[in-house]
């Protein structure tokens, strides 16, 4: 088998090749949204696999569950969410038998700490503040996310949040067969925080302080893109070419 190239059981009859495209696309194997790097289908069967879904580890451990093992599934139980976004699971899947946790594979990766130079973002459980695009510390009753909180104490954003931000946009350009067009659309798709409605609420509750306002704007552009990066799972992808375009918007 020549190096970038698969044969996965959960599309036997065509080889998956490794590649990078700047454009949005459901992973067919945990149903998340994904960016950058995949395995896709040589046969352009519009068949996509993030790169850890398409070969994930078989049990895995995380800081934020001492003493939990959790277990690689193809299909989770009906009904069931994960415990780090909040978002229903639909497809792989890591599950812990003694404890009932389940998380999404792209979540137990994500990075504890994400950081720019100009910011730096701690990934948290459980936290004291509240969201900026929600204005909560849950999603909803039963349900947390887990947050991204910036050292400063400035700024902190679910991760459930900017996934809600990234598939409102994205889910306008979803065509009628379920799964995004591979379009050179990149720049636009992911200027996404200033059209979005719960950002500008926030925003114009600081237009009182111009000054302050313009430093908590480009805060919170900067923290939003390197959450989504974080978040689709191709950091490098997305926070070189794009961070300066988002900024400047």
């Amino acid at each position: 088998m020549i190096y970038g190239e698969i044969i996965h059981s959960s599309h036997p009859d065509h080889k998956l090749i490794l590649e990078h495209r700047d454009t949005p696309y459901n992973c067919d194997g945990c149903k998340e949204l994904g960016f950058g790097s995949r395995y896709t289908c040589e046969e352009s069967c519009n068949f996509h696999l993030h790169k850890d879904c398409a070969s994930p580890e078989a049990t895995i451990t995380h800081p934020f569950f001492p003493g939990c093992l959790f277990h690689f599934h193809a299909i989770g139980k009906p009904d069931r969410f994960c415990d780090a976004c909040g978002r229903d699971i639909k497809g792989y899947v890591y599950h812990c038998f003694r404890k009932g946790w389940d998380l999404h594979p792209s979540c137990a990766l994500l990075p504890r700490i994400i950081e720019d130079g100009e910011m730096k973002l701690v990934l948290r459980r459980e936290v004291t503040s509240k969201c900026y695009r929600c204005g909560k510390k849950e999603l909803r009753k039963g349900a947390k996310s887990w947050s991204y909180v910036s050292t400063c104490k400035e700024c902190h954003l679910h991760v459930a949040c900017v996934k809600e931000i990234l598939l409102e946009n994205w889910e306008k350009k979803r065509p009628r067969d379920g799964k995004f067009e591979c379009r050179a659309e990149t720049e636009n798709s992911l200027a996404l925080e200033s059209r979005d409605s719960k950002l500008q609420i926030v925003l114009q509750k600081k237009e009182s302080k111009p000054g302050k306002l313009a430093k908590f704007t480009k805060m919170l552009k900067i923290a939003i893109t390197l959450i989504m990066a974080a978040v689709v799972g191709d950091p490098t992808a997305l926070v070189a070419t794009l961070i300066a375009s988002l900024i400047n918007h």
